[in-house]
């Protein structure tokens, strides 16, 4: 039988950033699962999730293809599809969300819509469930998400980024109202250790929260199964010596549920560029147009193609110089929009996958490994075609001393053309990053569509330069009647002629085959030889009687066809 399109109760503003990375021990890692509460029964719109009397038990629409028949589907320790039981009469489209149990009381509750609680009685003879009554409680909304604080009896429930509600379940009234939208719920379960909430949020993660105050304490993992949130529940575990385990329902392809660790330190989010380069080449003259490489990348480039929400590598994000795939392969409104000036077949490409689907946030950063020691100042210059970029934080040029810290020397990176344009002049040296030794450059973007539609950069023909030569340069001094005056030229070509020319008429201009000479005619030429480190000098004896005489001074360099610096001085 062919398979329906997946149909999902999702959060319609779900765009909260979930805690990041994965933990290697403890917190948030995988006790039990992933497992498949989809094909079994047969539904593709599970929604909440409880264990309870050693089995877990997961409420269901039903499947697009077959109609709504609001089921909760019971399932073992292993995963295995059991058997399912009538929720009611449906009180709304969707019927039940998340649940609580008291396996003492054979007891379980099922949120709703309306503020509404279904009530379920089990049999612990025949294992199975039976509509007990309804509950109508002064909560505002979807019971959606719900949990009981084993030491009050009072109930939580939440419904995405509503408010949190703790009521009585026995009279339905309200106790607390917690104002916290920073946390998208669909599943609740009670920490009964810590006695605090761990909720689902945006993006497969889940969150500790405070039952006082209904406020995230800032501890929270995230799940090994993406896609949409679900119910959840807290429980003692005999398969996780380390105490609680939470499981959690997560809406995606197919609907599954995976128990987690509750217990141990969070773990570290991941580097924000992962992906570093191993080796450095020199800052000062380096130039990269990409084609030498040939799609492989250096040792001296990190490339990160990441997921923005995960910052975990993602094969739908897009940093490319040929070693994802071809460059160019844009198709939509940047197709056939080149990011090279004719200078080969490969070029920097950030964003979405060019043939990816549209909406996946991604971050992508090529970190280049430079050396400056030396150097001086550096200057950076690079062309660009900007497909559509947003303003988003990581957009521009960044650089680092360590590689942890960055500091922004350009960006963001609209309003740029959607077209071949050069971008020059940003200073790398002068943000307050030492650039004398080994730095990182970092080229980076985020968005949520695919490079050339619509989003995306390519970057090509980078090149650095280090702070020009000093001109050749001109000096007079010792320009006192009786005296000697010295006239000395510096940063001239080594060992070069050197022309060093004065008026006593005016400061022309005259025509020279370097330019301008503000000198007038008749004027005094006079050669010298620069020596090995570019420096000439003469000397001229001064008349007595030459107090207060205007002299005009210019020449050049023969060597570098440089003018020298035009004075205009008076006889002391």
């Amino acid at each position: 039988m062919a398979t329906a399109q997946q149909v999902n109760d999702i959060d319609p503003g779900g765009s909260f950033v979930p805690f990041g990375g994965g933990s290697s021990r403890g917190l948030g890692d995988v006790v039990a699962g992933p497992f498949d509460v989809e094909t079994g029964p047969y539904d593709n719109r599970c929604l909440g999730v409880e264990e309870a009397w050693d089995h877990y038990w997961v409420t269901g629409r039903g499947h697009s293809t077959v109609g709504d028949n609001y089921m909760i589907h019971k399932y073992d320790k292993s995963g295995a599809y059991l058997t399912s039981y009538p929720q009611g009469t449906p009180l709304s489209g969707w019927g039940g969300r998340d649940m609580e149990a008291d396996d003492a009381s054979n007891t379980l509750w099922i949120g709703n819509d309306g503020g509404l609680v279904e009530v379920q009685t089990y049999d612990p003879i025949t294992g199975g469930l039976t509509h007990a009554s309804t509950v109508t409680t002064a909560v505002v909304g979807t019971v959606r998400a719900l949990c009981q604080n084993t030491a009050t009896g009072n109930f939580f429930t939440k419904s995405f980024t509503s408010s949190t509600y703790e009521f009585d379940m026995a009279t339905g009234a309200v106790v607390n109202v917690f104002v916290n939208s920073a946390i998208s719920s669909y599943g609740m379960g009670y920490d009964s250790n810590k006695g605090t909430i761990w909720s689902t949020d945006a993006g497969g993660s889940a969150t500790e929260m405070d039952p006082a105050t209904g406020l995230g304490t800032g501890t929270g993992f995230f799940g090994s199964i993406t896609g949409s949130q679900g119910g959840a529940d807290v429980y003692n575990d005999p398969l996780n010596a380390n105490g609680l385990s939470m499981v959690m329902l997560c809406q995606a392809t197919p609907d599954s549920i995976c128990v987690y660790d509750t217990v141990g330190a969070p773990p570290p989010p991941p580097p924000t560029w992962p992906e570093m380069p191993t080796t450095f080449v020199s800052a000062a003259g380096y130039t990269e147009n990409f084609d030498g490489h040939a799609g492989v990348v250096p040792s001296f480039m990190g490339a990160n193609a990441l997921s923005d929400l995960t910052g975990l590598p993602d094969a739908g994000a897009w940093c490319n110089i040929g070693q994802q795939g071809a460059c160019g392969q844009e198709t939509g409104s940047g197709a056939g929009v080149w990011a090279g000036s004719g200078s080969g077949a490969y070029c920097l490409e950030m964003g979405g996958d060019p043939l990816g689907p549209t909406g996946f946030a991604n971050r992508s950063g090529l970190v280049i490994g430079l050396d400056g020691s030396g150097a001086g100042d550096l200057t950076l210059e690079f062309g660009i075609v900007d497909h559509g970029e947003e303003t988003h934080s990581w957009d521009g040029v960044w650089v680092s001393a360590d590689g942890a810290t960055y500091t922004q020397v350009y960006g963001p990176w609209t309003p740029l053309l959607p077209s071949w344009q050069v971008v020059s002049g940003i200073d790398l040296s002068n943000s307050g990053v030492d650039t004398d030794g080994q730095f990182y450059l970092l080229f980076a973007q985020s968005d949520n569509f695919p490079m050339g539609y619509l989003d995306g950069v390519q970057i090509d023909d980078i090149s650095i330069s280090g702070p020009a030569p000093p001109a050749p340069t001109l000096d007079v001094t010792g320009l006192v009647a009786g005296g000697t005056a010295t006239m000395s030229a510096s940063n001239c070509t080594p060992n070069g002629k050197v022309f060093i020319v004065f008026s006593l008429a005016g400061g022309g201009p005259v025509s020279t085959p370097f330019g301008d000479g503000f000198v007038s005619p008749p004027y005094n030429v006079l050669k010298v030889n620069a020596d090995g480190s570019g420096a000439a000098s003469l000397d001229k004896d001064v008349p007595a009687g030459a107090a207060g005489v205007s002299v005009w001074f210019h020449g050049a360099d023969h060597g570098s066809a440089t003018l020298l610096n035009a004075l205009a001085l008076t006889v002391g």
